[in-house]
């Protein structure tokens, strides 16, 4: 409950800034006029950070996704391990292991340390370490420290 709640904030703080925002701008252009309101604009947007992603990835064809398991439940997200082969050559047969958060999560993000998977004798063996952040309107405000570990039969 207490994720939605902080959604809830976040999405209120972020509405709120819109409105005030919108505001300053009329504000600025009535005052200061089109010119000031330009460089504002600019000058806001320059500070907005974001991430570039590789979308280019090499996929060969030779991984195959085995399965996903849930590692926390909470009221309107889940935080779930995702674990596929990979095969590197014809004798070696690797796993490896992907952990996100599904659902609502404004103002939640996850950062994977450690991500481990081993299959033993029909079982699939996880360890996962990362980080839950507690953010309110992009600033991380903590770092929460989490770790699962646990055994999957395989089917």
């Amino acid at each position: 409950m207490i994720y939605f709640l902080w959604s809830l904030l976040n999405l209120g703080a972020a509405v709120w800034f819109l409105l005030i925002a919108f505001r300053v701008l009329k504000f600025v252009r009535e005052n200061m006029g089109m010119l000031s309101t330009i460089i504002f604009v600019v000058g806001v947007f320059s500070f907005i950070k974001g991430t570039i992603t590789n979308t280019n990835k090499k996929d060969d064809g030779a991984g195959q996704v085995i399965g996903m398991e849930t590692l926390e439940h909470a009221l309107f997200f889940n935080l779930d391990l995702s674990y596929a082969s990979l095969k590197d050559d014809v004798k070696n047969n690797k796993l490896i292991g992907d952990v996100r958060m599904n659902g609502l999560v404004i103002g939640h993000h996850w950062n994977s340390a450690i991500t481990s998977v081993d299959e033993t004798g029909g079982n699939l063996k996880y360890e996962v370490t990362g980080y839950h952040q507690w953010q309110l309107l992009g600033i991380v405000l903590y770092d929460q420290p989490q770790e699962f570990k646990g055994t999957i039969k395989i089917k």
